[in-house]
């Protein structure tokens, strides 16, 4: 039983209610797909476009072949919903701010172009420092996903949502059981972000990066449902 409480996705009175085209960064791992699945749910009501935007290492291209997968999967759950063009990005990563400098320029060409009026931000908090503590997850630890530092982002301003933010991995495994996608939509989600080489050429989870840890102290398994 998880003690984070109930995340209201979409609550009423809020930067949802009156946007149409709203974009959401999908990365391809499990948190991205599993508010794909809410927002395509919602959208079902509500109708408003769903635009997919993949940031794509050219090193490692493999997440968008999963982004891509989640689209086709989600769009047979609510045929209904109105999932416009995968918007991509490419980006050759020497540097640790050259994705999120990318992304960044790529989301303000997007809102210029009036393609999209809100982004979705599918990011989760870290895990409890206890916790992270007991399961090596403190390493390379990404501090914008601290709680304190997030309150800020939730629910966002006019033009950015964070529905994740305030809950972590262990929060996204439970709705994944709730909502019984353990079997169709987990097993196409990759959150391994390492290359070739420790990869057997994409094929398995490293089982070593900080990304692999976190999910498996989530789940209880790797991408792929990988033990």
């Amino acid at each position: 039983e998880n003690d984070y409480g109930k995340v209201d996705f979409f609550p009423s009175n809020t930067i949802l209610d009156d946007k149409k085209k709203i974009g959401i960064n999908l990365s391809g791992g499990a948190d991205s797909a599993l508010v794909l699945y809410m927002l395509a749910n919602e959208s079902v009501s509500k109708k408003f476009d769903i635009i997919p935007i993949t940031g794509i290492d050219i090193k490692r291209p493999t997440n968008i072949w999963n982004a891509r997968e989640i689209v086709d999967l989600i769009q047979e759950k609510f045929p209904e919903s109105n999932i416009k063009d995968h918007e991509e990005n490419r980006y050759k990563k020497e540097h640790e701010k050259d994705k999120s400098n990318i992304h960044s320029q790529h989301e303000r060409s997007l809102f210029r172009a009036n393609k999209v009026d809100l982004i979705v931000h599918c990011r989760t908090s870290n895990p409890p420092l206890k916790i992270a503590k007991e399961n090596n997850l403190l390493e390379k630890r990404e501090e914008i996903r601290d709680h304190d530092q997030q309150k800020s982002l939730f629910p966002g301003n006019k033009k950015y949502y964070f529905p994740l933010t305030l809950v972590d991995k262990r929060f996204v495994a439970e709705e994944y059981k709730k909502l019984n996608l353990m079997e169709d939509l987990f097993p196409i989600t990759a959150s391994c972000i390492a290359y070739a080489d420790k990869t057997d050429n994409f094929t398995k989870p490293c089982k070593e990066c900080w990304w692999c840890r976190e999910k498996k102290w989530a789940f209880g398994m790797y991408d792929g449902g990988v033990l």
